[in-house]
């Protein structure tokens, strides 16, 4: 079953604005987890660090830039599967990657992973942390070209069939294309998102 209902974009710059996303049932496959792109651990939230970790030179989040999620807005249907596409926008980019978790915000599960992620396209992989608690969406070596100022990559993100508030937390690289770690901007995105009939 489908069911067509307006999801918020989330942008770091604070925009928000109401577009159309489908909820789809859950039970898409998940790829085989391979790490294609930067080491688990890296999107600013729960205390991780971010891409400016090994990207360094410029201050994190550089006027000029824009960083947006859609197809998930504040609330989510427990048990629905989500299209989400990561959007990233930005000046003087050579190549581009990110990376986003779905955590639990509170209980005995905070700061681990909520619902399930698929990629759903050959430029995104899910890799997991040590422990395997923490699942990450992110970039694959296939998933670093651009079109002109816009770098996007599309994952699946089931929600937990029950449970209380989930964190989103992305962080995304605009690299210079010079082949090093120097002047790349960083930029990266956090909300809250809560099920439906909750709180």
């Amino acid at each position: 079953m489908v069911y067509e209902k307006p999801a918020v974009l989330l942008s770091v710059a604070g925009l928000i604005v109401w577009t159309s996303t489908a909820w789809t049932a859950p039970g898409s496959a998940t790829r085989p987890i391979q790490v294609d792109g930067p080491p688990p651990g890296h999107t600013g939230g729960f205390g991780e660090p971010t891409c400016a970790e090994c990207h360094t030179g410029l201050p994190l989040n550089e006027p000029g830039g824009t960083l947006e999620v859609v197809g998930i807005g504040g609330r989510f249907e427990p048990g629905a599967t989500y299209p989400v596409t990561i959007r990233l926008r930005s000046f003087d980019m050579g190549a581009a990657g990110f990376q986003a978790a779905l955590r639990w915000t509170e209980g005995s599960g905070r700061g681990t992973s909520a619902g399930a992620l698929s990629a759903s396209e050959p430029g995104t992989t899910i890799v997991e942390n040590e422990a395997g608690d923490i699942h990450y969406a992110q970039h694959t070596a296939e998933g670093i070209g651009i079109e002109g100022d816009l770098a996007s990559w599309s994952f699946d993100w089931t929600a937990p069939a029950e449970g209380g508030s989930v964190a989103l937390h992305v962080a995304a690289n605009s690299g210079n294309g010079d082949n090093s770690p120097l002047d790349d901007l960083i930029y990266t995105l956090e909300a809250t998102i809560e099920p439906e009939g909750g709180r």
